[in-house]
């Protein structure tokens, strides 16, 4: 499964799709997760506060594909918090797309007074607590990670579902998710950290 599904999973209820964030941290979220697709993929690096296209070449899912086409049409943009606000904007739609079209979840609408909004539910409900539960056993166990279990891992804490991935357990799993995102390549780090930062600074724009 890709970086972007699993994370959307975990931060979805595996029963009516309620966000388990902000809109605003499940948004910079999949946009984290997105381009760390693409840094997976070897086609972009992150440094520092900036990303760098390093291969053109078109990725062989479509999301991934148009994300990259996009950030190479607007080269003047290489920040990673414009991507991220930027691809943030459409990546609950887009990715609950990509989803759908493999049957594990549907689009709903819920209904409001006034308004109406769209969620994406899970046809299995298992499949997003197993995908939790897969997750936290990796950080609470000893069996080394593999980088895109500790990339989805870092994003998890970056955006506030560590708490919902490592409920009940001990400062050891903690430590562990802490050691294994700080092991990782620098240009996944260094993503993670904008991650950080752009959800730090919505939660006190939002209480402002």
């Amino acid at each position: 499964m890709l970086l972007a599904d699993d994370f959307f999973l975990i931060a979805h209820d595996d029963r009516d799709g309620r966000s388990r964030l902000s809109q605003r941290a499940v948004e910079l979220g999949l946009a984290g997760a997105m381009l760390g697709e693409l840094v997976l993929e070897q086609r972009i690096v992150c440094e520092g506060d900036r990303l760098r296209i390093i291969s053109r070449e078109p990725p062989s899912d479509p999301l991934a594909h148009t994300n990259l086409a996009t950030m190479i049409a607007e080269t003047q943009h290489r920040e990673i918090r414009t991507w991220l606000l930027f691809l943030g904007q459409t990546a609950v739609d887009a990715v609950g797309q990509r989803l759908a079209r493999v049957g594990l979840v549907e689009q709903t609408q819920v209904r409001r007074l006034l308004r109406s909004s769209t969620r994406w539910v899970a046809t299995d409900i298992n499949l997003p607590a197993g995908r939790v539960v897969r997750l936290r056993r990796l950080l609470t166990g000893h069996e080394p990670m593999r980088v895109a279990d500790t990339t989805l891992a870092g994003l998890a804490d970056a955006t506030g579902l560590s708490g919902h991935v490592l409920w009940d357990t001990d400062q050891s799993s903690v430590r562990r998710l802490q050691q294994a995102v700080s092991a990782l390549p620098p240009p996944l780090r260094d993503l993670i950290l904008q991650v950080e930062s752009a959800v730090g600074d919505a939660v006190l724009s939002q209480r402002g």
